[in-house]
Formats: C-alpha cells, structure tokens, sequence
C-alpha cells in the first residue's frame, strides 16, 4: 500500500486514488468504502499505513519445530564465580576471563545458558581455547550448535578443518599444519609435499618453521629437497634443520669435521699432575662443501678467530651427549673443558644453544652456574624442582621472558621465596612488565605473599615509580583474594 499512498500523494487524488491489493488489511477497503471526500480517504488511508510502519508487521508463520534442549548433564555455576564471569565479559577483562574458564573446567561445571551465545561467539575467535570455551557451555552449547551454521564447527570439531587448509587464511592454515605436526608428523610431511610448491616464499618459508617440532631423520628427503628452492631464506631453513637432525647426511659431515678440528688431550700440570685439556685446531680447515650448509667461513664476531667460529658452529648442531662419546669422555667433563678454554666466551653462545636444543642437563646446569646465562631456553633441560635457584639470573637480562616462561595454562602457585624476590624485584622496576602481566602474576601468587604486598602498599614514599608499583600492588591484592575465595 505504500507505494500506491506515495503515487497517489504525487499524482493528486483527482487523478489517482489508492488500489487496494488483495493482501492488503481489510481496514484499507473499509476507509474506501466510507461516504467521504476523495482527500479525506486518502489521509486516513495514509495514517493507517503510517501506524502500520510503527507497530511492525505480522509475525511470519513457519511451519517447522524446533528440537528441544536437551537438560544439562553437569552441574550449572552460580554464586560469586558465575557473577566474576558476567563482570569479566562485561569489562572485557581477558586475563580475569581466562582464569574464571578454568576454574569452572576444573569443576567440571557449565555457564549459565543466557551467556552460551556470548561464549560461543568467543570460541570461534580463538581456537587456541576453543576446547574448553565450548566445554563450558555445555549441552545447551551442543544444542545451539546444532541450529546456528556459524557455531556448526564448534559442534563438529573437525568440520572447520575439513576446507580450512585448501581455503582457510594463512593463520588458520599454519594452526591447522602446526596441529597436524603434533599428531602425525609424518603426515604433515606428506601435506606439505603436494601442495608447498604452489605458496609463495613467506608462505613456504612461514609453514618450513612449523616442522621445527617433531623434527626426525623421517623429515631429511623431504627438508633435502628444499636446499635447492627458488627463495635463499627457505633454503637456509630448511639447512639448518637439516643441520640439527642427528643423522642426516649434513649432521654427519658436520660431526665428522668437528671430531677432525678438536680434540681432548692430556697434558702435564707442575711437572707431576696431568690435566685434561681441549685443543682446537688452527690448522684444520673443513673443505669447501661445509660452507655450503649454512656454516660461516670468516668470523662474525669481534676477536674471535676463524677457526673457533667455525667450530663453535658445528658444535651448536651435535648432540653432546654423542659428543662426548665421540671423544671418549663424559658430557660433564667436557663441558667443564669447554668453559676453561682460552676461547670460553666466544664458544659460550654455541654451546648454550647445544644444550638448549638437545636439553643436555650436564651442560645447561655448568652454563646456568657461571650465573650469566641468557637464554631461558636451558631451564627446560632440568626437573621442575631444579629450576628455583636459578631464575633471578634472567630478571636482569629480559623480565618479560621469565614472567611468560613462568606464568603456566594451570595457574600454578610460585614458591613464597621466588614471589619475594620477583615483587623485590619489580618494586625497583615497575615497568619491567605489562599491567596484563600483573594481574596474570598475581592469579599464581600464594596467599601468603599477602603481607608482603600490603607492605608495598603502604609504603610512605611518593617517587613516580614507587607509586605505580603500590598501585599495581594493589590491584595484586584483589586478584589473589579473589583466587583464594573461588579456589
């Protein structure tokens, strides 16, 4: 009826007067029917259509039925952490949410239906929790799946991954190869084979890196092949994993030279005591074929001659374990020979990576102890329990990497002392980390560290620093009481 009131008001309704269609409201015929002037019709007609625009339309009738929802099998969570969930949603307070969703797993509970949308809309933006977001939401998640193709591969959980890898974006791509990777290496190799060549160079050299987990003599003909791509960044890739491979053809050429250029030798000490020392070669030079595996020919570093540098590459790419089976000792020995050798400092880089890529327990604790260590990467060659004293020594070097190295998916409480002396810490330099890492610190605080914090707090000084440390302090307060009261 619209358009015909507008042709009508334009026209003039001497020359046109509204036709009624036959899906038209019976109102309409009944102010056509009325024993009034032409223009008062059309005014009411022109009304009615305007209250009509204002009250909405009929309802359409669907003839279909919706399955009903099934009732929750778990428990639903109410209380205080049910009402931190909504404030966290609502303040969009990412670190307080993450710590909420896994307490509420670890209860084994759900959320409240009226959130499971919220929820669901949140699992499909990050797949890295996407497991436990739709965990939470339960059968009434499950069940709204079932009706909203959007949340369809939440349900499924393989339904994404089915086209994902053929028209998915570069990152869900790479989570997809990664994630493969992990369960069946072998067939992400096989993945990679077929359609690799048809990427660009950032895309093959971006997917190359995600083998770097699982890596195994399997990989070699496949990662042999690459030393020849078009791109010299994913040749040089593809090389150095080569290069790390126990076994691989370069590997072993690699550790043949090595056993060629150095060497334990005993030697005697004040006339009567012999001590053993390692000998690095200055006349042994590896053959031109060496340099073309990704090992540097002259020295890159200020002082260190040539042939300690390029010894201290291959070094970096031998198991030290084997190592020292090679030369008849053992890997504590050898690393203690290492670290006394004129040219310590300039090895010292090689050999922390050894021992970070191999987690060569012997050698990442002699490294650890010289007290200068700077890659994190060692404390992983050790138990849990071995790792306490030796911490602090990162603090100085890179806070932000001790704190994400800290900082575990399971909330796990830091020693009192190691909470002591990183508050200690941070109370010097407050800006050593992120406000998010605060909050995030303070969720794996012990309740005991609570005076401490109060100390802080209520320190009289008024420097800048000082300041936005109390208040940081503070904030760690409320967070800690609030893990302890939803514990």
């Amino acid at each position: 009826m619209n358009t015909e009131i507008l042709k009508a008001a334009l026209l003039g309704t001497d020359r046109h007067m509204p036709e009624i269609s036959p899906g038209a409201p019976e109102i309409y015929a009944k102010i056509q029917a009325m024993p009034t002037s032409k223009e008062d019709r059309f005014l009411k007609m022109a009304f009615v259509s305007l209250l009509y625009e204002e009250a909405g339309t009929k309802p359409v009738v669907i003839d279909s039925h919706l399955p009903e929802c099934p009732p929750e099998a778990q428990a639903i969570v109410t209380g205080q952490l049910a009402s931190l969930l909504q404030s966290a949603l609502k303040d969009q307070d990412d670190v307080l949410f993450a710590f909420l969703v896994f307490r509420i797993v670890q209860r084994n509970e759900v959320i409240q239906p009226q959130l499971v949308p919220t929820i669901l809309d949140k699992a499909l933006e990050s797949k890295h929790d996407r497991q436990n977001l739709t965990g939470i939401c339960g059968t009434t998640g499950q069940w709204l799946c079932g009706l909203n193709p959007r949340w369809k591969a939440l349900r499924d959980g393989t339904a994404e991954d089915e086209n994902v890898w053929e028209t998915g974006s570069t990152e869900a791509r790479k989570a997809f190869l990664s994630a493969l990777r992990k369960k069946d290496p072998s067939a992400a190799i096989v993945l990679l084979e077929t359609t690799l060549s048809q990427e660009n160079a950032g895309n093959r050299l971006a997917l190359l890196q995600l083998l770097n987990c699982g890596l195994s003599l399997s990989d070699e003909t496949f990662l042999q092949k690459l030393t020849t791509d078009k791109s010299q960044k994913v040749r040089e890739t593809a090389i150095g994993m080569l290069r790390q491979i126990q076994g691989s053809a370069i590997n072993r050429q690699h550790r043949e030279w090595l056993l060629r250029m150095i060497e334990v030798r005993e030697e005697r000490h004040l006339l009567v005591m012999k001590k053993k020392k390692v000998i690095i070669a200055e006349d042994v030079t590896p053959d031109e074929s060496i340099f073309k595996t990704g090992i540097e020919k002259v020295s890159t570093e200020k002082g260190v001659q040539d042939h300690v540098f390029i010894a201290g590459q291959l070094l970096s790419a031998i198991d030290p374990v084997a190592l020292s089976n090679s030369l008849n000792i053992n890997d504590q020995e050898l690393i203690a020979l290492f670290l006394e050798h004129p040219a310590a400092k300039a090895l010292l880089p090689f050999l922390t990576s050894a021992a970070v890529h191999f987690k060569c327990k012997s050698w990442a604790l002699a490294l650890l102890h010289r007290g200068d260590a700077r890659d994190i990467g060692l404390l992983d060659a050790l138990a849990p329990s071995e790792r306490l004293p030796f911490y602090l020594q990162f603090l100085n070097g890179n806070a932000a990497n001790l704190f994400a190295y800290l900082l575990d998916d399971a909330y796990s409480l830091l020693p009192d002392r190691l909470a002591e002396q990183l508050l200690d810490h941070l109370s010097k330099f407050p800006y050593h980390i992120t406000q998010a890492t605060y909050q995030r610190l303070a969720l794996q605080l012990p309740y005991s560290i609570m005076p401490v914090l109060k100390k802080y707090t209520d320190d009289p000084r008024q420097d800048y620093q000082l300041r936005y440390f109390k208040n940081q302090a503070s904030e760690m307060m409320r967070m800690v009481e609030l893990r302890k009261n939803i514990a």
